[in-house]
């Protein structure tokens, strides 16, 4: 335990490399004095902006809480304190919206036609044909959502999630869009960008995505909240059921002796009353409340490879219908295709009524007049 303590304690821990990379953005310096303790500078105006740090010009901070008798004057920094959740809060306020580009990325993959043809169906008398490939950048939104339960206690969870701006799908492999590796703030080539609707007009539909994702959760915890509530109600109930019993039982001594009976009247009034007080205030405080806040966004802009494409029916030539098929070179893997009927995604093209292509569930469908 002692040497995976050192072994931390010379690798810096997580928040520890937070709090150097917090001061390297904001312009300041920070100067390692002795393990886990450091000067920290950072520019006035950053001071003046939010008093994230101090009001001195210096600040020596220890991450370390033995070392704070031998530097007095040093603030200790750990999960909790005032001074990391001043940067954590700061670090968030200024995070709320970034941009992000997707490098080294293959975009020349070897045998590309061959491979698309391999993974679309095409029923019997369709022909593909792949036209145009031309590489864009795809813009990929992320949205991290923040929805806070407030009951008789508060906790709260992060919700991330990912939408392709182009195709408007939730995109399944966030952790490998969002590889440290691969992101930069400036591209490595410089590329034209898909038709994408903006991130505004995109939000309401995450949005009520998170919302149903936060419903059910809310409804678990409301269960278990129910619960842990009916269980110390029924607590409650038998506490005082206890105390009736203790004053019926004097009521009854003092009943032989023939006392007054009516100095026991406001006891038991008093035993009700508690009891309905205590339940309501237990009820009210364990009525379970939701907030869902956006946290932070992420603008992604990723590489991809765009195939203008044609399907043609061989039993009428002149009937061809326009295709577009995106590549992905981050899963190696052709993305769904778009439905020319229903715009739904789909891997398998079948003849409709027209001899024109459709998904399966298009196939027996009639047209619809417009």
């Amino acid at each position: 335990m002692q040497s995976w303590t050192s072994e931390l304690a010379a690798s810096g821990s997580p928040l520890e490399q937070f709090f150097r990379d917090y001061v390297e953005v904001i312009g300041g310096a920070c100067d390692e004095v002795e393990p886990q303790v450091y000067d920290v500078l950072v520019p006035p105006d950053e001071m003046a902006a939010d008093r994230s740090l101090t009001d001195e010009d210096v600040l020596r901070v220890a991450f370390d809480p033995e070392a704070i008798p031998e530097h007095p004057g040093a603030q200790l920094a750990s999960l909790g304190t005032p001074l990391i959740d001043r940067l954590l809060e700061d670090a968030m306020r200024r995070g709320r919206g970034a941009q992000a580009y997707v490098n080294g990325l293959n975009l020349a993959p070897h045998d590309l036609r061959g491979r698309i043809r391999r993974v679309l169906a095409l029923a019997e008398g369709l022909k593909l044909t792949i036209e145009r490939v031309r590489p864009l950048y795809f813009a990929q939104a992320v949205f991290w959502f923040q929805a806070t339960f407030i009951s008789d206690q508060k906790e709260q969870e992060i919700l991330p999630i990912a939408v392709d701006l182009h195709s408007g799908r939730e995109v399944r492999h966030l952790e490998a869009l969002l590889d440290r590796a691969r992101l930069t703030e400036q591209p490595s080539t410089f590329l034209a960008e898909a038709r994408r609707p903006s991130v505004a007009a995109i939000y309401p539909t995450v949005r009520a995505q998170v919302v149903r994702t936060v419903a059910s959760l809310a409804n678990t915890r409301g269960r278990e909240l129910s619960q842990r509530v009916e269980r110390q109600i029924r607590r409650m109930v038998r506490y005082y059921g206890d105390l009736r019993s203790e004053l019926d039982v004097q009521i009854r001594r003092a009943r032989d002796r023939g006392e007054d009976l009516a100095k026991f009247d406001p006891r038991r009034e008093a035993i009700d009353r508690e009891e309905r007080l205590r339940v309501a205030d237990l009820r009210r405080k364990s009525t379970l409340r939701v907030q869902l806040r956006l946290a932070n966004l992420l603008l992604i802009r990723q590489p991809k490879l765009l195939l203008r494409s044609t399907v043609t029916c061989q039993r009428r030539p002149t009937a061809t219908t326009q295709l577009d098929l995106v590549w992905d070179p981050l899963t190696e893997s052709l993305e769904a295709a778009t439905c020319p009927r229903c715009q739904s995604p789909t891997y398998v093209f079948q003849l409709d009524s027209r001899s024109q292509p459709a998904c399966p569930a298009c196939h027996n469908r009639p047209y619809a007049p417009k």
